[in-house]
């Protein structure tokens, strides 16, 4: 998608909602930060990699999966 690939300075994890309008338009609704994220049915590894390169982002830290 367009937004992600022009979003230059995007977080190691984060969130994208998108909405479609009545006439087709995909709208961007709101962006969250990965560490602010439910798992919403991600296996755990992939959420626990998610959070950690986050947080090592936010930290200036070395990823430790990464």
């Amino acid at each position: 998608m367009m937004a992600v690939k022009d979003y230059k300075a995007i977080p190691a994890g984060c969130s994208l909602d998108f909405g479609v309008t009545d006439d087709g338009r995909t709208l961007l609704i709101e962006m969250n930060d990965g560490v602010a994220l439910g798992c919403y049915g991600l296996p755990d590894e992939e959420y626990a990699m998610l959070l950690t390169a986050r947080w090592a982002e936010l930290n200036g830290t070395k990823d430790p999966f990464g």
